[in-house]
């Protein structure tokens, strides 16, 4: 059996989700690879068919659902639902060119819905979202995994950053979207004022359209250095207004790090409100700014909150027990 992942590359963690996954099969005993192709497929997706090879034996395509129609071959084809944009809650944040795009991309996943052997989705809401949108009762439901080699704990000196040890350092990993809650942050860091900075990689989008001077902007970052950010910081602060899932959470997690984020789409089945941070109000600036400064007065509490995100990551959340659970739909496909 043979698993090939085929991706439009997009700089976003469905890129690292389908590299992670093939190589932890790998390391399970499973051949498989990874082929990506350029961006711009996104508003062609059909031109892709003419990317299938004649492929014989155990070989299975797993895909996504917005493109994986074009990969239907007479094998086994596999779609995953990342996170579904058509959610009405999230329409009043999308831009009239998006909500064109998005209507093109619901009648492709229609398409993948029909062929597709088997369809999974990342988390119970968006398995939720899929069942009432599309009326597509049959997926199934796997959790995304971190690598916990990786992305644990470890010590970092805060002074090696030319950050003063008295100030709270918070961390955001992902594009600065409105669908991030991007715009959010310097509204954030505003209200909670100099004695605390953040820290905000960037991606595909990586300006601030508001100036803050407690913001730094750090780049795209090696998965190695993306490690030390999450240790160095003391907060991990997600103001997502929608997630599939939310790898950068599980990561902060997996690091055992506090996590402030939004009580919405899928987020609440990763962070426990109380126990492994603070799940807020969407949009709510004031809600995130007092639970922010209420866990930089608390050491203690930010402690007990980062271990106990440590080992409900170990217990749920592993990239281990995602290929195990992905590798048992691979072997019921053939």
């Amino acid at each position: 059996m043979k698993v090939v992942f085929k991706q439009i590359t997009g700089g976003s963690g469905v890129d690292t989700w389908a590299n992670n996954l093939s190589q932890e099969i790998i390391k399970q005993g499973i051949d498989s690879s990874v082929k990506y192709f350029p961006q711009y497929y996104a508003f062609f997706p059909q031109l892709l068919s003419f990317k299938n090879e004649k492929l014989n034996g155990s070989y299975i395509t797993h895909s996504n659902i917005a493109y994986g129609f074009a990969f239907k071959t007479d094998l086994p084809l596999v779609v995953t639902e990342h996170h579904l944009v058509h959610d009405p809650s999230f329409s009043q944040y999308i831009t009239t060119p998006q909500k064109a795009y998005y209507k093109f991309v619901y009648k492709c996943e229609e398409k993948s819905l029909k062929v597709a052997n088997v369809v999974t989705c990342i988390s119970k809401y968006t398995k939720q979202k899929l069942e009432e949108i599309f009326g597509y009762y049959d997926s199934k439901m796997i959790y995304n995994g971190v690598n916990i080699d990786i992305f644990k704990p470890m010590a970092v000196e805060k002074k090696n950053y030319g950050i003063p040890e008295t100030t709270t350092v918070l961390f955001f990993a992902g594009n600065l979207s409105k669908r991030k809650g991007g715009d959010l942050l310097p509204k954030i860091m505003n209200k909670v004022g100099d004695d605390f900075i953040l820290l905000a990689t960037s991606g595909l989008r990586n300006d601030f359209k508001e100036e803050t001077k407690n913001i730094r902007t750090i780049g795209r970052l090696s998965e190695k250095e993306l490690v030390k950010a999450y240790n160095l910081c003391d907060i991990f602060l997600f103001p997502s207004r929608l997630e599939g899932f939310g790898l950068t959470v599980a990561e902060a997690m997996a690091c055992g790090k506090p996590v402030v984020t939004t009580n919405c789409s899928s987020l609440p089945e990763l962070i426990v409100d109380g126990k492994g941070g603070f799940l807020c109000k969407i949009d709510d600036i004031n809600n995130f700014a007092d639970n922010i400064i209420m866990l930089a007065g608390d050491e203690n509490m930010r402690e007990k909150m980062g271990k106990y995100n440590r080992e409900r990551v170990l217990e749920k959340f592993t990239l281990k027990k995602m290929a195990e659970e992905y590798i048992k739909i691979y072997r019921n496909s053939i």
